[in-house]
Formats: C-alpha cells, sequence, structure tokens
C-alpha cells in the first residue's frame, strides 16, 4: 500500500468518526426532548386506552375490577337505550340515544358551521374592517364551552332569553318556550350554539388559505371574463379544498367530544329524559353518577375512540 492511500484511509476513517459523533449528539438531543412528552403522552394517553380495552371485559365492583365477563359490557352497552334507542328513532321522536344524537351534531352541525365559515370568509376577504369582524365571530371559540352552555340557557330563557324577546317583537309569541327544556326541540337549539362557535374556527382557517392564493390569478381570470362564480369554483376551490377536509374532520372530531355545552344546559341527564344527551355524557353519568357503571363507561368512550382516532390520524398524515 502506497503512502497516500494509507493517508487517504485514515482521512475516510476520521469522516466516517465525525459523522457517528453528529449523529449520537442527534440522537442525545432528540432524547432529551421527546423522552418527556412520550412518557406523558404514554401516562396520560396511551395507558388509559389500554387499560380502558382491557377493563372492557370484565365487571366492576364500583371502581374495583371484578370477574371476566367477555363481551357482555359491550353487547350490554351497545343495545342500551341511553345510547341506541331503536324504537324511538323509528319514530324520530326523543330521545334517540346518545350515539343517535351526536351523530345528528354531525349531520347538522359540520356542513353548516363549514359552510359559514367559508362564506363568511370570503366575505370578509376585500372588507374594510375585516379584522375587526373577524375578531368578533372566532371569539366565540375562544370561550369555554361550558360558559357557551349557560349563555345558552339564557339565549333561550322563555322569561329573560334574547331569541323568546325577538319572537315577541316579530309577533310570534305563541312560539315562545323554555328551547333548552322541549324534547323535541332543544337538540337543535344545542346545535345552533355549536355552529356558532365553531363557525369562527372555520372562517379562521379558510381565511388563511385565501390569504395564500395568488391575487394575479383571480385578477387574470376577471381579465378574462371570469364572473365571481366561475373564479370560485375554477381557482379558490381547488386551493382551498384540502383546509375543508382539516375543517371537516376537525369538525367531527368536535362534536364527537361533545359535553361542556350539553352539560351547562341540561346536566347529568342530558336534557329532560335524557332528550340531548350525548357519548360523553353517558360516559361521565356511567362512571360517576350512582349506580356506576364501569364497564359501560369504559365501552362508550371506546367507542368514541373507534370513531375519532381514525380521523385525527388522517389530519396527522395530511401533507
Amino acid at each position: 500500500m502506497s503512502l497516500q492511500d494509507h493517508i487517504d484511509g485514515i482521512t475516510v476513517d476520521s469522516d466516517e468518526e465525525g459523522l457517528l459523533d453528529i449523529d449520537r449528539e442527534k440522537a442525545v438531543a432528540l432524547a432529551v426532548f421527546l423522552v418527556p412528552g412520550l412518557t406523558l403522552f404514554g401516562i396520560f394517553s396511551v395507558a388509559p386506552i389500554v387499560y380502558s380495552a382491557f377493563g372492557s371485559f370484565f365487571s366492576w365492583e364500583t371502581f374495583t375490577l371484578d370477574s371476566f365477563v367477555g363481551l357482555d359490557n359491550w353487547t350490554r352497552s351497545l343495545t342500551d337505550q341511553l345510547i341506541i334507542h331503536w324504537p324511538n328513532m323509528q319514530e324520530l321522536r326523543y330521545p334517540m340515544g346518545a350515539l343517535t344524537h351526536n351523530l345528528l351534531w354531525v349531520v347538522i352541525h359540520v356542513p353548516a358551521s363549514t359552510f359559514l365559515g367559508l362564506g363568511l370568509a370570503l366575505l370578509f376577504a376585500d372588507l374594510k374592517g375585516r379584522r375587526f369582524l373577524r375578531s368578533m365571530i372566532f371569539v366565540g371559540f375562544t370561550v369555554p364551552p361550558i360558559v357557551i352552555g349557560l349563555v345558552l340557557m339564557f339565549i333561550y330563557d322563555p322569561r329573560a332569553g334574547v331569541f323568546n324577546e325577538v319572537l315577541r317583537v316579530l309577533g310570534q309569541g305563541q312560539w315562545v318556550r323554555n328551547w333548552t327544556q322541549s324534547p323535541q326541540v332543544a337538540i337543535y337549539a344545542l346545535i345552533a350554539g355549536g355552529i356558532w362557535v365553531h363557525t369562527g374556527f372555520s372562517m379562521l382557517l379558510y381565511s388563511s388559505a385565501l390569504s395564500a392564493i395568488d391575487p394575479s390569478l383571480l385578477e387574470s381570470a376577471k381579465v378574462d371574463g371570469a364572473g365571481a362564480w366561475r373564479r370560485f369554483r375554477d381557482i379558490i376551490w381547488p386551493l382551498v379544498r384540502p383546509v375543508t377536509a382539516v375543517v371537516v374532520i376537525m369538525g367531527i372530531i368536535w362534536v364527537m367530544r361533545m359535553f361542556d355545552i350539553v352539560y351547562a344546559a341540561g346536566g347529568a341527564a342530558g336534557g329532560p329524559n335524557h332528550a340531548y344527551s350525548v357519548l360523553g355524557i353517558e360516559v361521565y353519568r356511567a362512571a360517576f353518577r350512582p349506580p356506576i357503571d364501569y364497564g359501560m363507561a369504559m365501552v362508550v368512550a371506546l367507542v368514541q375512540l373507534f370513531i375519532v382516532a381514525p380521523l385525527a390520524l388522517y389530519i396527522a398524515r395530511m401533507n
């Protein structure tokens, strides 16, 4: 071996050792930053999920694990009329069961808040004072949901409520009622309040997406004679479509985790005769209200997880 080959070998070895040192430093830095977060995630997220999945196959004496019962908790919970009330569903009469109520929230709340958010974002795009208007609409999303529930109780109050007073002024006094205590309409009154809250979030995301669109594209289309609808269909909508996926999925997740607004308006029963109870209310009631049924609480919580987890995973994997 020549002297030059020997020197080249020493240089290559030195470079490899330097790369190993750098990789080792990166690994240590990643461990320092990730391990605490992953530890907390494991303790407060993964461990409860595993514990619930395990405990859902056992009977419980209050909070004490008892005997193995197989799928008994699952069949008992999913056939409970507080979760799915088949006879009332066929008659379109409330209560229809907590799972049905959650799905009704999804069907009404998510499209309404999505389209309202998009419409307001388009309306405010070129208005003077749009920052103030956006802030006024978004403020509802920043308020704790439990407060929103209390506000809705005041708005729908039969005596002092703003909504009923508007009906009286318009000469529609026959419609005045306590909207949160009327079983056949209460859930729609709460959904309307939820739409008001979540529209601000949708509008904010759409406003950010609209601000990222190159104005020259819209100006060129306008010069070419494209009307407002054509510009929206061919330019704006394709560019904001990914944001729509996020808005819809986040809306579904928010609705499936619904608890505070319903609890504030109707208590642990979810309204009169469980008229607008949701899955979160049933988890709370089964776990902490006598008679305690911890097995059922675990099953209902896992049902929520099975619905929400794939949606959250989809958002996490989006480019």
